[in-house]
């Protein structure tokens, strides 16, 4: 008995120890960096939020945050190298609506945002914006459906990647309109839009961030917005709802994602931190220079938000035949 005592004994006492060095842990968090990992090229939608938000997310959290740059497949990429990551609150993910799409698709990396990850909490929305080079010849949505329709085949469109919002947003317009326009994928948002610009391709369904500056100085030409109401940075672009797809609304969203495991009161702290930093008028104002709302949500609020647009999507995908199995 008195061996069995001191086994037993032993035991409590190694797992006291690590519950004081986990605890001390967290009591420490954050004691170094900590990256931001954008799954997506610089000058993109979401490295611009979170080059917005960098300097007062580290002011809240008491240490650096780095902005890093892996971009591939509309950004999951990154999103499924974080979710397999360390669960020790050192990289945060931008996400985005991307991340709710690209689970249903066959040839993407394989995660579910639902469930496979810490889940922080929401930062933002935006909504896109069809953009054409003015020397194309539209001038209207109608306009570029018209040519599109007299020309099958032979337009083509860009988008971040396959699977991204703006891929399955403009397949549902030509699928509305009976159109036909082949998909080139690039590598992130920016480089989409310099796509455009530099007319390899013909049609962009572009997020506000890179693609707001080139429509103010007249680079690029603005036809539609996918939001459900006109926005207020382009008050004279109609939506698409309004004009070639009845009923259709879609914003990108953005938000906070960890490895999964992560413990709950690093989830806490983050969320905390950032919700700070997104309250500060700076980073409203640098938001809403770059087409995007500030949204803030607790870590179960974003959560229950992400399972629900992750089942809408499955629908949708279902519905154009586009879902795969995994």
């Amino acid at each position: 008995m008195n061996r069995m005592t001191h086994i037993v004994a032993c035991a409590v006492a190694a797992i006291m120890t690590v519950a004081g060095v986990t605890s001390h842990a967290l009591a420490d968090y954050p004691d170094r960096a900590v990256k931001m990992i954008v799954g997506s090229v610089p000058g993109s939608g979401p490295d611009v939020l979170a080059r917005s938000m960098s300097e007062e997310l580290a002011a809240a959290l008491g240490q650096p945050v780095v902005v890093e740059n892996k971009p591939g497949a509309a950004g999951n990429v990154a999103a499924a190298a974080v979710s397999r990551g360390d669960p020790d609150g050192y990289e945060i993910f931008i996400g985005t609506i991307n991340m709710a799409i690209a689970t249903w698709l066959p040839k993407v990396p394989p995660f579910d945002p639902a469930t496979d990850f810490a889940i922080v909490g929401r930062v933002a929305s935006i909504p896109d914006v069809v953009v054409v080079s003015p020397d194309l010849g539209p001038k209207t949505i109608e306009d570029f459906i018209e040519l599109a329709r007299s020309k099958p085949g032979e337009l083509n469109y860009s988008s971040p990647g396959v699977g991204s919002l703006q891929h399955m947003g403009t397949d549902s317009m030509a699928s509305m309109n009976g159109i036909e326009m082949v998909h080139v994928p690039y590598k992130g948002g920016k480089a989409a839009t310099t796509a455009v610009l530099g007319r390899e391709v013909d049609m962009f369904m572009a997020g506000m961030p890179p693609a707001i500056p080139h429509i103010k100085t007249g680079a690029l030409l603005a036809l539609a917005v996918s939001s459900a109401q006109r926005f207020a940075l382009l008050p004279d672009v109609p939506t698409l709802t309004e004009t070639v797809m009845p009923g259709y609304s879609a914003e990108a969203w953005y938000g906070l994602f960890m490895a999964k495991g992560t413990p709950d009161d690093i989830v806490a702290t983050v969320n905390a931190a950032a919700n700070q930093a997104l309250a500060d008028p700076n980073v409203i104002e640098r938001f809403a220079n770059a087409g995007a709302a500030v949204e803030t949500s607790t870590p179960a609020e974003f959560a229950e938000f992400v399972a629900t647009e992750s089942a809408r999507w499955k629908m949708n995908l279902e519905e154009l035949g586009l879902a795969g199995t995994r």
